[in-house]
């Protein structure tokens, strides 16, 4: 017949002290790329929000450059529950910190604070808190449709879109938006085109951005060149298309 043994655990005070260096970093920029040929995250599990799962691997430059110094590599997982929970290790590349990684968690992607739970290397055993804010850079694209017209822009640097408006029929008459400056104020832009079509307005949800939008171009009544018809992509659903899909197809990742 088998004897058990029971488990013993001995505990040993240590009154060795305990001794360990402060980290700061600042001037770091996380480069969150949703799509495009540099994406640098991919859904796994889509769902229209609640449950979607992404793999992540965003870059860390010492710049807001894309031939910035990269410095780490932010690799793991987020996932909507309700709000974007990351969690991922921060896996260094910079000379004086290669091999070391710092294990992250919290939410949210856009602002406020990240945890430092663990490290490894120089790190091993870190804590501490990440403290972040949302930087979005404007990149301009296009034009689409024909060479009349008068160019338009908005007059203050966005932070966040709010609202798009889109008169449309047979073709785009008119688009309009509304926005957050990086100032916290809310600006509006348009109705730039004609006075045509029927008038729709999409409201977006706070958490919730464009990822693409995407359309056709081409003649109409074999005289002009226009925008025929968009359709806008969302983390969270799919609007449009407004107008009718006629002609040369367009597709961009914002």
């Amino acid at each position: 017949m088998a004897t058990s043994t029971p488990c013993i655990l001995q505990v040993s005070p240590s009154y060795a002290a305990t001794q360990g260096n402060e980290f700061n970093f600042h001037g770091l920029y996380l480069y969150h790329t949703y799509k495009g040929p540099n994406a640098n995250q991919v859904e796994i599990i889509a769902r229209q929000q609640f449950g979607t799962l992404t793999v992540n691997n965003w870059v860390i430059r010492d710049g807001l450059s894309g031939s910035a110094k990269v410095i780490a590599r932010a690799q793991g997982l987020h996932v909507n529950a309700s709000d974007w929970h990351s969690s991922f290790s921060l896996v260094f590349e910079d000379e004086g910190f290669k091999g070391s990684t710092l294990q992250v968690m919290g939410v949210p992607v856009e602002g406020g604070e990240w945890a430092i739970v663990g490290g490894t290397g120089r790190f091993a055993m870190a804590t501490g808190v990440i403290k972040k804010r949302s930087i979005i850079v404007a990149t301009k694209i296009g034009p689409w449709g024909g060479n009349g017209g008068s160019a338009q822009d908005i007059t203050e640097p966005p932070k966040r879109l709010e609202s798009i408006s889109i008169s449309s029929g047979s073709v785009v008459d008119s688009i309009a938006f509304s926005y957050v400056d990086q100032a916290g104020q809310k600006r509006t832009a348009g109705p730039w085109g004609g006075p045509g079509g029927n008038p729709k307005t999409i409201e977006l949800s706070d958490s919730e951005f464009v990822k693409e939008v995407s359309g056709t171009f081409g003649m109409y009544a074999e005289v002009v060149n226009v925008i025929n018809s968009i359709k806008l992509v969302t983390n969270v659903k799919t609007y449009g298309p407004f107008g009718q899909e006629n002609g040369s197809s367009f597709s961009v990742p914002v």
